[in-house]
């Protein structure tokens, strides 16, 4: 068998369009990457099918730098092998959400917890008065399209040229 390619990194997101980690593994199953995009804001003037507050509307977001409080839990699902008992196809997995703790480095290394009002009143500073954010959790990725992403260097470069 031929090689088509080799996988150079693989990087999870916490929180929605905030900055990525780069990891030496990752579980994948059915919801995608364990960990990835669980955390989100949602724009109280955002449209009802895409409530998110992005880097589309604060570029500023891609600066923020959340990190799991223990990223030893973080990696793998805690009920793991009772749900390869049930099935190996349906990966039923779940954490507890004190396993999934995060914190996030602000622009300027401040340390806030993700549910800390202080990091809502700084994501939301430059929307007008009505505006508002909340921070919502889920327990399967907050994917704008498919769960897992592969993205070729060569599909980088032609970006970069077009």
């Amino acid at each position: 068998m031929s090689a088509i390619g080799r996988v150079e990194s693989v990087w999870r997101y916490p929180v929605k369009s905030m900055r990525g980690e780069a990891l030496p593994e990752i579980f994948a199953g059915f919801a995608g990457v364990y960990g990835d995009r669980i955390f989100a804001f949602k724009s109280s003037t955002a449209r009802a099918a895409f409530p998110y507050w992005t880097a589309r509307e604060r570029h500023e977001m891609l600066l923020y730098r959340p990190r799991f409080r223990y990223p030893e839990k973080a990696a793998v699902p805690a009920n793991l092998a009772e749900a390869e008992e049930i099935s190996p196809l349906l990966n039923p997995v779940a954490a507890d959400p004190a396993d999934l703790a995060l914190d996030v480095e602000t622009p300027s290394g401040q340390l806030l917890a993700i549910d800390d009002p202080a990091l809502l009143r700084q994501l939301g500073a430059s929307a007008d008065d009505r505006h508002s954010l909340t921070l919502l959790r889920s327990d399967r990725a907050m994917t704008d399209c498919r769960p897992v992403s592969l993205f070729s260097l060569q599909t980088a470069r032609q970006l970069r040229e077009e």
